[in-house]
């Protein structure tokens, strides 16, 4: 989290602050963009601030090998999601990092008043979402009888960190539609605000139901080598969206055999390897179908569908509507004149899919 960087008088780091939330008036929200591009950080970030929730976004690189100080003058519940990079957190008095997050992983934790490092892996892409949360706006949406409930009390009282999962979360399809979604909200106003702090819900929702359901698995754990693999094989699978390898092409890359591919991969990711890769295709396609200008068959070729008419027949199954739909639920923004092109596009597309 960078809030106002300085430097310090040592030449140490810079320094994020963590934000005064008594400052901000019920339903106000107050938004940040910042680049960076300097000796330490190169690259953008964007905040947002209201009442009991501040996120940050961040897509740059770390220019030096050195840890980010980050003054904290209160608990809070942090949600930390890794895009792209690994992320080590450490106590500012310590060597050994307290948290690590790779790529594609995600933890909640109770980061308590106190200190903290933050070190990214220097010239490597990186993207990151921290979204921190008072300690009242927290458990004012967790069940008093939830275990996290206690586990992070315990962090408040005590003054260490507490953890969500002892090991490190996969970052979904679902989650990546969510964090997009929040990038990308078109209201102002007090109107933002319920909207962000809604996603932020369904984020927690997300976080939280993601963990009961592994915690039901028995505690299925995977020597760290084989979760290498799987998250490996993930990262192959969304580079190569247009042209999916095989299972057995796949297991080969990653130094596995397919029989260990389908076991692992469903226990790091909770789905099978085309389960997963049919969820992001779909996640990705609805995104895009956002974006101004982009067109039905294009996308459905981006997502390795030889025919529009396949794509969209997956589309509807995966989530019970048509593409075109997604498109007609912008009208609102777009201008009145395109208005009949939207219409003639619905009728076209079902006519020919329906």
């Amino acid at each position: 989290m960078i809030i106002e960087p300085e430097r310090k008088k040592n030449g140490d780091p810079e320094i994020g602050q963590y934000p005064d939330f008594d400052e901000i008036e019920k339903d106000q929200i107050i938004e940040k963009h910042t680049v960076y591009d300097d000796d330490l950080i190169r690259g953008t970030g964007q905040e947002w601030l209201m009442d009991g929730v501040h996120i940050w976004h961040g897509k740059f690189r770390a220019t030096m090998d050195k840890r980010i100080l980050v003054r904290s003058s209160a608990s809070h519940v942090q949600m930390n999601f890794s895009l792209q990079n690994t992320v080590s957190y450490f106590p500012e008095s310590h060597a050994k990092p307290f948290l690590k997050l790779r790529a594609h992983q995600h933890n909640l934790l109770l980061l308590p008043e106190s200190n903290i490092l933050v070190y990214w892996q220097p010239e490597q892409d990186t993207e990151a979402f921290t979204i921190n949360l008072t300690t009242e706006f927290f458990f004012n949406h967790l069940p008093e009888t939830h275990p996290l409930s206690g586990r992070l009390e315990k962090g408040i009282r005590e003054n260490v960190p507490a953890f969500l999962s002892n090991k490190n979360l996969p970052v979904t399809p679902e989650m990546i539609t969510t964090l997009h979604e929040l990038l990308h909200c078109n209201y102002s106003g007090y109107h933002k605000c319920l909207f962000v702090k809604a996603k932020v819900i369904e984020l927690l929702a997300q976080q939280l139901e993601q963990y009961e359901q592994l915690e039901a698995k028995n505690g299925v754990t995977l020597k760290k080598e084989d979760a290498d693999k799987m998250f490996q094989a993930r990262e192959i699978l969304i580079k190569n969206l247009e042209q999916p390898l095989s299972l057995k092409d796949l297991a080969h890359q990653v130094g596995t055999n397919e029989f260990n591919l389908k076991k692992h991969f469903k226990v790091i990711f909770g789905t099978t390897v085309f389960g997963y890769l049919n969820d992001f295709r779909m996640q990705q396609a609805k995104d895009l179908l956002c974006q101004e200008g982009s067109k039905i068959s294009e996308i459905a070729n981006r997502m390795g569908y030889k025919h529009a008419t396949h794509f969209t027949a997956a589309f509807k199954k995966h989530f019970g509507y048509l593409p075109n739909k997604v498109r007609i639920a912008l009208i609102r923004f777009c201008p009145f004149s395109d208005y009949f092109i939207e219409l003639a596009t619905e009728f076209t597309e079902r006519f020919l899919y329906v």
